[in-house]
């Protein structure tokens, strides 16, 4: 047979009382205060709540307290000495290193155990820094005009130097020696001779030929235009 609900126990509830959750601490820590709400009530054999006097449900129950403490736990923070001295060579992309001491501590200044701050991000102790061992790079200069126009002899030099990063003061080379040095010269215009026009490659030609330094290489392929001429 199929069973059919039935209503029973059609009287209202004993009043008693209801809370709401605690709200949020007024502190993080060092002690705060929080609170809900304690209301007596009943609920009637129709289903609805019912707001009662304190002193009904002081009959059945203690009433629940509305305010507690929370959060006690001391308030602490992380605190650092200032950093040390820099360091170490410059060796590759690796710079020098310089440290500090990183220690807990109440909010009043007072030291306590490490463990009591692991909740926070703790601070670095050590990192990199720049020396004035590290404060060099390699400065250079812009190419030379290549001495040859076509053929396998052209080549082409510049300056290269190693000076202060904040000053460009020359100093010994081996300053910068943690630095891969650029090349002072290389190979250019590497393009066969045959079928090339030939061009002047300075403003200067009409010049080094009045002067009769055609004869001279270095003069003759920059002006091999106006040097070849009859």
């Amino acid at each position: 047979p199929n069973l059919q609900p039935i209503a029973c126990n059609r009287r209202d509830c004993p009043s008693r009382w209801m809370v709401t959750s605690w709200s949020h601490c007024t502190q993080s820590c060092g002690g705060g205060i929080q609170n809900r709400r304690v209301t007596c009530q009943k609920l009637t054999a129709t289903g609805n709540s019912v707001p009662m006097s304190n002193d009904v449900c002081a009959q059945v129950a203690k009433r629940p307290v509305d305010t507690q403490s929370c959060n006690r736990q001391l308030c602490v923070e992380w605190a650092t000495s200032a950093w040390g001295q820099c360091n170490g060579p410059c060796v590759g992309s690796r710079l020098s290193l310089q440290h500090r001491q990183v220690f807990c501590q109440t909010r009043d200044g007072i030291s306590v155990s490490a463990d009591q701050c692991g909740s926070l991000p703790r601070p670095l102790s050590t990192q990199n820094c720049w020396t004035d061992v590290c404060s060099v790079h390699w400065r250079v200069s812009l190419w030379t005009l290549c001495t040859a126009t076509c053929g396998n002899y052209g080549f082409q030099s510049r300056r290269v130097e190693c000076v202060r990063v904040h000053t460009n003061k020359p100093v010994q080379e081996h300053l910068c020696s943690w630095r891969p040095r650029p090349a002072n010269w290389q190979r250019c215009n590497i393009t066969p001779c045959e079928n090339i026009e030939c061009r002047d490659t300075t403003r200067y030609c009409e010049k080094v030929k009045q002067l009769k330094l055609c004869q001279l290489t270095q003069f003759k392929s920059r002006c091999c235009g106006t040097c070849g001429k009859a």
